[in-house]
């Protein structure tokens, strides 16, 4: 579920390819946080309360962030440091767009969106720049993320 601009959005369960690259995300920020412990990661399963009245919460398919003192809501809110959005068929362009500019808009470092089809990653950046990776290239993580490595190999990895 998310809510954009006060409308409830209910978000379909992905396909399985998707689902395994989210997982792939969360599995690497889960390793990257147990060597820094001032940050946390989070899945699909996790709301950002990004606005209120009207109110935009969004789930990004993984996330990475620094450790803040607990909420006493549900949702963290806050925008993640990095966003990851796993791609689906039902996204438009538009709703991507939005969420790219409304996790920057709301202190977002980075925004990832993961394109399994084309087996792309492109990195979004506040300042407006925008990196994109391919094919078997390794990512080198900036800012918080200083240190990870995302094999693109590994991310779209199929058996």
């Amino acid at each position: 579920m998310e809510i954009l601009q006060g409308e409830l959005i209910q978000k379909t369960p992905g396909e399985w390819f998707h689902n395994q690259i989210a997982y792939r995300f969360s599995r690497l920020f889960d390793t990257f946080c147990q060597s820094h412990p001032e940050l946390r990661f989070g899945t699909d399963n996790d709301g950002f309360l990004l606005d209120r009245d009207p109110d935009t919460l969004l789930s990004p398919d993984a996330s990475l962030f620094r450790a803040r003192p607990k909420a006493d809501r549900p949702w963290l809110p806050f925008a993640p440091e990095i966003a990851v959005e796993v791609l689906s068929p039902g996204n438009s362009t538009s709703g991507i767009a939005f969420k790219i500019q409304k996790y920057l808009s709301c202190g977002a470092e980075q925004v990832w969106i993961v394109d399994p089809e084309k087996r792309t990653i492109e990195f979004y950046f506040p300042e407006g720049r925008k990196l994109a990776a391919s094919g078997d290239e390794v990512v080198k993580g900036e800012g918080i993320a200083e240190g990870l490595e995302v094999s693109l190999v590994e991310v779209f990895w199929e058996d």
